[in-house]
């Protein structure tokens, strides 16, 4: 390899990790209790929510199905993995012998 890709690879990493100390950081300025605590607890299940609808919109009978089992298996467990897993089966399995 020459030293121009050595250099690359050293900067590429140097930047992946000042990303994450980046986020560190920002994450430890970040209310703790209150609302905004809340609202931000909150956001990964309302963006998984937003994507489900986009694609159940846009789709057709087997992520219209696939959505709806997932909501069940949600609402029953109150798992968010375990809902994505589900439904991401369904899809997968109907699309394979459908």
């Amino acid at each position: 390899m020459t030293t121009e890709i050595w250099w690359t690879v050293l900067g590429l990493g140097a930047a992946s990790y000042a990303i994450r100390l980046g986020g560190f950081f920002l994450a430890l300025r970040l209310p703790q209790s209150g609302a905004w605590a809340r609202g931000l607890d909150a956001l990964p299940g309302c963006l998984i929510m937003a994507l489900v609808a986009l694609m159940m919109i846009k789709g057709g009978v087997i992520e219209w199905v696939a959505g709806l089992i997932a909501l069940l298996v949600a609402a029953k467990t109150r798992n968010l993995p375990i809902s994505m897993l589900a439904g991401v089966s369904v899809v997968a399995g109907l699309r394979l012998f459908v």
